[in-house]
């Protein structure tokens, strides 16, 4: 099943010519958290691109305040220039050539719903602002006032009027129903298509009307990749459907969903975890985000400590699972909610990147993970059996199936070995595992096949702890009997 973003990107690399294009549609893309656009190009080229990654999302490229050097300081809006603490217009555009060069697409963080929530100061590039006062840009009179809770700030989330018409967190917001607002962002996103750019990310959408997003979209000045942060519960007054005119929408239930069915031993949920989340074609899916891994809830799967080994099972299982666009993160090492990226006396964020292209400290790069480059090509290659089949669970701990007769995926979660016969849906030859230590992400080959599938499509295998089996059909990667 291809989605228009699917069609489009095997078009654009079909026509480039890129051999791993006929192979497959790129159906993964990542978010590269507060990576600068200069490391971005060189990710691009040197690992997304070879890995089969559709796209990668970057940081929001305007100008931002610059005070203490917080992650959030890059979503307080002080102009639309592109000059940031991850590189300057240059490089952006530098960025975007080479990223599409590799067969990646560029999707850029666009923060519209409010400008700064500073009294006052300077940005990053030197602009002076007060906070409904950007001088070039807009004026006091291109700003809501609510008129509530004494500070014009959001208190009743569950409010509509609240929610859109009031303050987040003191974050100065923009009347985007207005006509001369809505151009000015046109114009900044235009700008960014000019450049190369293939779609958005709407920051804080549902604290827009969705009426106003379509009418912004509209002004656009050629078709671009969207999609929508809305942060949706049950009881809140917006709906994901309302917002499907202008993009699609991030499933925002579906890590919390994927972490306590895992964490509470309840691996059955899993095969309904779409379930009341918005139709495939229209939402992102992720195990965590930028956001996300700075809640304290216990729900959430992290990298980092006690989680680690779950977290990348869980990767796994969103990379193998039918449904929605999958959103990979890799971000940083932190300490307090506040701290943001390493940065150099000049206030940009530093190198990531060694000259041997190594990761340094405390960027995580967990998109490197060997299985994570496995599934993206997994995904890729059962994109046409978009579909469930020989779903096997305990319920707890331990949970198979197959992508049609075209791949097929078993996950132990549990701290001891698991054996099992399982109906693979694969034809009878032996295969290899595409997580295991002999899958070689440059070539996507094995140096073995040792997993034997019998005429009737079964395989009896024992996993060990935290491990899983990832078999595909494809010459590659299976050896016919």
């Amino acid at each position: 099943m291809f989605s228009k973003l699917q069609r489009s990107i095997l078009l654009l690399t079909l026509l480039l010519g890129t051999s791993s294009a006929l192979a497959a549609p790129r159906t993964v893309f990542v978010q590269l958290f507060e990576w600068p656009w200069r490391e971005v190009a060189r990710e691009c080229e040197l690992y997304l691109g070879p890995s089969g990654f559709s796209a990668v999302q970057v940081s929001p490229p305007h100008e931002h305040v610059a005070y203490n050097g917080a992650w959030w300081e890059r979503y307080q809006v002080v102009s639309y220039k592109l000059e940031s603490r991850g590189g300057s217009e240059a490089e952006f555009a530098n960025m975007v050539q080479r990223c599409n060069a590799a067969g990646v697409d560029v999707y850029a963080d666009a923060v519209l719903n409010h400008m700064a929530g500073f009294p006052q100061g300077v940005g990053f590039a030197g602009s002076t602002f007060t906070q409904r006062n950007y001088p070039g840009i807009y004026s006091p009179n291109d700003f809501h006032s609510c008129g509530r809770n004494g500070n014009d700030n959001i208190v009743n989330y569950r409010d509509l009027y609240e929610l859109q018409y009031c303050q987040l967190v003191g974050l100065a917001d923009l009347a985007t129903e207005s006509p001369y607002v809505q151009q000015k962002m046109a114009d900044y996103m235009n700008h960014m298509l000019d450049l190369g750019v293939a779609g958005f990310r709407l920051d804080a959408a549902k604290h827009m009307p969705s009426k106003d997003l379509i009418q912004i979209t509209r002004r656009l000045k050629r078709s671009a990749y969207i999609f929508q942060e809305i942060i949706h519960d049950n009881y809140g007054p917006v709906t994901y459907n309302e917002y499907f005119p202008a993009g699609d929408v991030t499933a925002y239930e579906y890590p919390f969903i994927l972490g306590s069915s895992i964490k509470n031993g309840q691996l059955g949920n899993l095969i309904n975890i779409a379930r009341g989340m918005p139709d495939s074609n229209h939402s992102i899916v992720f195990v965590t985000n930028h956001d996300l891994e700075r809640t304290g809830d216990s729900n959430i799967l992290r990298y980092t400590g006690d989680d680690h080994y779950v977290y990348r099972l869980a990767q796994i299982f969103m990379l193998a699972f039918p449904y929605g666009y999958p959103q990979v993160y890799s971000g940083y090492n932190f300490n307090s909610y506040d701290q943001g990226p390493p940065l150099g006396t000049d206030l940009r964020t530093l190198g990531i990147l060694t000259q041997n292209n190594a990761c340094v400290s405390p960027w995580t790069c967990e998109h490197r993970l060997p299985e994570v480059a496995a599934m993206v090509n997994f995904r890729n290659q059962t994109d046409k059996a978009f579909y469930v089949s020989n779903w096997n669970t305990d319920n707890s701990t331990f949970v198979s199936f197959s992508r049609g007769g075209l791949g097929f995926v078993a996950l132990n979660f549990s701290s001891n070995p698991i054996t099992r016969e399982l109906q693979t849906g694969l034809p009878a030859g032996s295969y290899c595992n595409l997580t295991g230590p002999s899958y070689r992400r440059q070539t996507r080959k094995c140096t073995d096949m040792k997993y034997d599938v019998n005429s009737n499509g079964a395989i009896t295998v024992t996993l060990p702890p935290y491990s899983s089996l990832v078999l595909l059909n494809r010459d590659q990667t299976k050896r016919t009997k």
